[in-house]
Parts: C-alpha cells; sequence; structure tokens
C-alpha cells in the first residue's frame, strides 16, 4: 500500500500537459517542499528540502496545468511512490512521485479565485448522466425555507 500525504509545495517549473495515445490528460509539476532557518545574520535561508514530482491525470491534470505556474505554492494530496530508471549512461536513478488526488493553491501569501471549468464529457460522466438519477420524477419545489 502507498502511502497517502498532503503537503505544501513550491512550483519550479511550469506544469508539463501531454496527452497518452488514448487521450488520457497528464500533468508533471517539479516542485518542492522546505524548511528554512534564520543563520548566523538572522536571514532566513533554506535548510532542508524535499523535491517531488507531481503527476495528476485526467480533469485534474488539465485543470493544474491552467491554473499553475512556476512560484506558485500548492497544497497536493496523493500517493507517495518511487520511480527506478536507467538514464542514457546506464546510471541508475530514482525520483519521488506524487500521484495527486486533490490539488489546489496555497492562500498563504495570494489570494485565490474559484472557477468552474467546463470540458467535454467523459464516458464516467456520460455513464452517470444516462443513469436514473437523470429521469427520476422531479421533487416538489417549495418556496418556503425548510426550516
Amino acid at each position: 500500500m502507498l502511502p497517502i500525504i498532503t503537503g505544501e509545495f513550491r512550483v519550479t517549473k511550469d506544469p508539463d500537459l501531454r496527452y497518452s495515445p488514448s487521450g488520457v490528460a497528464v500533468a508533471t509539476v517539479r516542485a518542492v517542499a522546505n524548511k528554512q532557518k534564520k543563520n548566523e545574520k538572522g536571514e532566513w535561508v533554506d535548510d532542508k528540502e524535499c523535491w517531488v514530482t507531481i503527476k495528476a491525470f485526467n480533469r485534474i491534470a488539465e485543470n493544474v496545468a491552467e491554473s499553475f505556474e512556476k512560484k506558485d505554492i500548492i497544497f497536493v494530496t496523493g500517493k507517495l511512490e518511487t520511480e527506478e530508471w536507467e538514464d542514457k549512461d546506464g546510471n541508475k536513478r530514482t525520483s519521488v512521485n506524487l500521484i495527486a488526488d486533490s490539488v489546489g493553491p496555497s492562500i498563504r501569501w495570494s489570494a485565490a479565485h474559484v472557477q468552474r471549468t467546463e470540458r467535454g464529457t467523459s464516458k464516467t460522466e456520460k455513464a452517470v448522466s444516462d443513469s436514473t438519477f437523470e429521469t427520476a420524477p422531479p421533487t416538489q419545489q417549495d418556496d418556503d425555507p425548510p426550516f
């Protein structure tokens, strides 16, 4: 079982949005979480860093690519995993990936304005809209509040 974490990260490179051959949106974002401390002069300096590659899929991927850019501070909840591969020189490499379930802006140092997005209907959305929920009889509406 992969650990699920929530963290605050600084985006270090604009999100990269691509589509798989089957049409799945995939966004990749390099980000860092860091701890700061005061040096001898009383200035804040970076102390420890945790670099991650955030990967988002489908609608979240498209929204991430439209919403965030380099230097933004974001909150991410997702599954933490490691990925291993060999580089072109045959060296083994490892990266820490955070597979995003939810991504949002930090409003500690900035304001956020929420805007709902309209996208084409996915197969899942189509299945839900074609279900009996859509064809249920309307409930009686009353002008009086329910309290």
